[in-house]
């Protein structure tokens, strides 16, 4: 008798491990054409020229938690991020292929947690595979997959999934899954601050499926209240810090939202949100937004009500439809750290819809679960393929910076960010007339992009016009006082017009010692 029952559970297990398996298989098909592309935009800085991560002996300062304080040390406040960065480095080199590779089976692992997680909550299996698929799928995810130097989105979701999972797990784990509660929250905080809603999604899910949790009263609150201590605590840390929390601090950047933007905003980001989650298209690695300037803007009280529907909905539905009611809520907490009520130094980005898309993933596979029973797979391929196919396009466009950048500025021609790089492709061709064409674009979308002004004062100084150089170095200075990097081209500027006073003070100024 039992060796049938063990028989039974094996087989039904071995059959689960087989879709799965599956499943993973398709998702990750679609990303593998793109391995070998060449780094790009953030990775160029967080990794292939980032001194911190070549020198091998920084790992003793990342896992002992100093760079936290060091607002030189790129990602510094998320040493999880650079501790796989460093085991990439170690391991693959400067060869992209590696890092890809690494950040898809953390994507892979992200959608293998989520749909386990969806099966301790009670959700059919058909439902569960669904969601994995359509998350794994989504081209929102693009950026954060393709390129690693945003491997923090990826980190940062598979903590909080593990968390969520540590959450459950105390109904029979009891003391062992408070535990891994804090343990997988605080390595999700250590990734990145989006984190900070894991209280919310805690409470949300006991709301949603009690009978998924401690019938205890006590474990329950334990669970919830080690989530919100430890993100209590983080968030007092990031504020005592020496480093700037996105958009707070610092000299404005021209895009970030200002207060009262930033309240008046929020329903239109909320807006902007579910259509690129239900359209993703076109996505842009550059995208702009219109802040939303008074609270008699239409666009306020026009996607105002939307929001209120949104939250109304998963209310109503919360009895009824726990599971749609659980997407649309997932969806809305998610979205509140991106909402810019904190700005945020870019408003909007494709990688901000990462984490919300397995809320969509859920709410769609339940709508399609309704649908006739021999319909169902050929709907869910016929989605997973129309993704599937805006991926392997999305990740087309990143084969090369030319490529990536010039896509950007055609979909966004107020992207001085695009500019800035099209005119460093230019100045690295040979080509300063395109370098110069391409950097004065970049200024007039945006007077503030000090890149935009050092770079250009760097190719006028290569070039001997040291008067114009100087010129536009004050510039870059002025617009982002604070700038190491445009002090330090200013001070090269001076020298090489012999003025080396004036450039050891601007130096000295710096903390530098003098030459």
């Amino acid at each position: 008798m039992y060796y049938k029952v063990f028989m039974k559970a094996r087989k039904r297990v071995l059959a689960r491990a087989w879709k799965w398996g599956a499943c993973l298989a398709v998702a990750a098909a679609p990303w593998l054409g793109g391995l070998n592309q060449p780094f790009l935009y953030d990775d160029i800085g967080m990794i292939a020229e980032n001194d911190f991560l070549a020198d091998a002996s920084n790992w003793t300062q990342v896992i002992s938690g100093r760079t936290l304080a060091d607002p030189q040390v790129v990602n510094g406040r998320r040493p999880v991020v650079l501790a796989t960065f460093f085991l990439d480095r170690a391991v693959h080199g400067l060869q992209p292929a590696g890092w890809r590779l690494t950040s898809l089976l953390l994507h892979l692992g992200c959608v293998g947690v989520w749909m386990g997680l969806l099966r301790r909550l009670g959700v059919g299996e058909f439902v569960t595979l669904a969601a994995g698929l359509l998350f794994a799928l989504h081209p929102a995810g693009v950026e954060v997959v393709h390129a690693p130097g945003f491997r923090a989105d990826l980190l940062c979701l598979l903590f909080m999934l593990a968390a969520l999972h540590s959450v459950v797990s105390m109904r029979h784990h009891g003391g062992l899954g408070l535990i891994g509660c804090g343990v997988c929250a605080a390595l999700a905080l250590l990734s990145k601050e989006t984190a900070l809603v894991l209280p919310l999604l805690v409470g949300a899910l006991m709301v949603l499926f009690p009978a998924a949790f401690p019938a205890s009263g006590i474990r329950r609150v334990a669970g919830l209240g080690v989530c919100a201590l430890v993100a209590v605590g983080f968030f007092v840390l990031w504020m005592l810090l020496p480093t700037d929390m996105q958009a707070l601090g610092g000299s404005w950047n021209g895009e970030s939202l200002q207060f009262p933007e930033t309240v008046w905003s929020i329903p239109a980001l909320w807006g902007r949100t579910v259509r690129f989650l239900l359209v993703p298209w076109p996505l842009n690695v550059t995208p702009y937004f219109e802040p939303v300037a008074s609270i008699g803007s239409g666009r306020f009280w026009g996607w105002g009500l939307f929001l209120a529907a949104c939250l109304v909905g998963v209310w109503r539905l919360h009895r009824s439809t726990p599971w749609l009611a659980f997407g649309v809520a997932w969806i809305v907490l998610l979205f509140l750290p991106v909402s810019n009520l904190l700005p945020l130094l870019h408003p909007v980005a494709d990688r901000y819809l990462y984490p919300m898309a397995p809320g969509l993933a859920v709410a769609l596979a339940w709508g399609i679960a309704r649908v006739p029973r021999l319909a169902r797979p050929w709907l869910l391929a016929g989605l997973a393929v129309l993704l599937a196919g805006l991926v392997m396009v999305r990740i087309g466009e990143w084969e090369s910076g030319e490529r990536l950048w010039r896509t950007a500025y055609s979909r966004n021609p107020r992207s001085g960010t695009a500019a800035t790089w099209m005119g460093l492709l230019h100045d690295e061709a040979g080509d300063p007339v395109g370098a110069r064409e391409w950097y004065a674009r970049a200024v007039e979308a945006n007077p503030y992009e000090v890149a935009a002004w050092i770079n250009w004062g760097v190719l006028e100084g290569k070039r001997g016009q040291w008067a114009e150089s100087e010129r536009l170095l004050r510039q870059a200075m002025a617009v982002r006082p604070e700038s190491a990097s445009a002090r330090a081209n200013l001070a090269t500027c001076l020298a090489g017009q012999g003025r080396f006073a004036d450039a050891a003070a601007l130096r000295e100024a710096q903390g530098r010692p003098k030459p």
